[in-house]
């Protein structure tokens, strides 16, 4: 007999950054991320919230910093839901601070797509679309 394979959801997504307290802040600044292991000390790459976790690794000579290739929506990217009300300040937010993003309409979801400091694609999605205006 097998043991059904599963899992309990996403643990965390795990980031190569080239500074890593100017990622932190960045995190901090677009998706309110905190600190997950304030006693480990600055060093501690986990930052996120209640449901969402983020390792961002500084790059050394074991962990080389690659860029990224965005290849578009389509491709690899990190998704992260909200409310119909926050996506709209995210799109707001992105128009103020003149950062490139592509807006897509899907059949159940509209989302956000746009890059990280150093270059990652991710997406700000809700399905609440009936209550976007």
């Amino acid at each position: 007999m097998s043991i059904q394979l599963t899992v309990s959801g996403l643990d965390h997504a795990a980031l190569v950054v080239r500074d890593l307290e100017r990622s932190k802040r960045w995190y901090s600044d677009y998706f309110g991320f905190e600190a997950l292991d304030p006693n480990a000390g600055p060093s501690s790459p986990y930052i996120g919230n209640a449901t969402t976790k983020l390792a961002l690794l500084e790059a050394n000579e074991e962990r080389t910093y690659v860029t990224p290739v965005n290849q578009g929506p389509r491709a690899c990217h990190i998704a992260f839901g909200t409310a119909a009300a926050t996506f709209m300040a995210y799109h707001n937010q992105l128009t103020d601070a003149e950062i490139g993003f592509e807006v897509l309409v899907h059949s159940d979801c509209q989302s956000l797509y746009f890059s990280d400091p150093d270059g990652y694609l991710l997406e700000v999605t809700t399905y609440e679309i009936n209550q976007l205006s």
